[in-house]
């Protein structure tokens, strides 16, 4: 597996120690690969706390630090912690159109464009996994729920361990595909592709901070 895909990254910073006291609790049992990676995502969704941000090229140590963030930041923590256990990570970049945060940002939504999602994939037994299936195949979480992901309620970062976040067309019945707008190739490193592609403009980023940053992620009740 190419060094580019485990390396540690100004992102991706696990030799940090905020993210080795992490991986040193995370592996005491020794997980294979997959198990480390769900135990991971677990943790990252019991002590960090769901909020609006935008600051992407933030490193997995500070939001770490601050126990909370957005989806995508909590995704980085996620690669990082394991490229710290050996697991390489890479990602691809899927535009989404800008309905598809209209119950997370509704304030926004009549100056918002379409916003840049980084979809990491991990290495697990031998194959690339995305970021969706870390739990489960999409079909077979297809088979646990009888509605759609809306986006309202549970945050996407951790619907994925028990619904279907189909952004890539996986399934029928539950496809959320309508939402892509475009997609990038893929990246060994998050870093890359956002230098490449977060085209966020400074006045975008003070009116999003001004209305949502740092607060906690609207959600909305929604039935089993």
């Amino acid at each position: 597996m190419d060094d580019a895909t485990l390396r540690p990254t100004p992102i991706l910073d696990y030799p940090s120690p905020v993210l080795q006291q992490a991986v040193k609790l995370l592996s005491e049992d020794r997980p294979s690969p997959r198990a480390f990676v769900q135990k991971a995502h677990l943790h990252l969704s019991d002590v960090m706390r769901p909020i609006y941000s935008v600051a992407e090229k933030q490193p997995a140590s500070v939001t770490m630090t601050l126990n909370g963030g957005s989806c995508s930041q909590r995704m980085a923590c996620l690669e990082a912690l394991a490229r710290a256990y050996r697991v390489p990570t890479r990602v691809r970049g899927l535009w989404l159109r800008k309905d598809f945060w209209k119950e997370r940002l509704p304030l926004l939504q009549l100056i918002m464009p379409k916003t840049l999602m980084p979809w990491p994939q991990f290495w697990l037994e031998e194959k690339w996994v995305d970021f969706d299936e870390i739990f489960q195949p999409i079909p077979d979480l297809c088979k646990m729920v009888t509605h759609s992901f809306t986006n309202a309620g549970v945050s996407l970062y951790d619907a994925v361990r028990s619904q279907p976040v189909d952004l890539l067309g996986k399934s029928s019945q539950h496809s959320l595909r309508n939402f892509v707008v475009g997609e990038t190739d893929f990246f060994d490193t998050r870093d890359e592709l956002l230098d490449k592609f977060d085209d966020r403009t400074w006045i975008g980023t003070l009116i999003f901070n001004t209305v949502y940053g740092g607060k906690p992620v609207r959600r909305v009740h929604e039935q089993p």
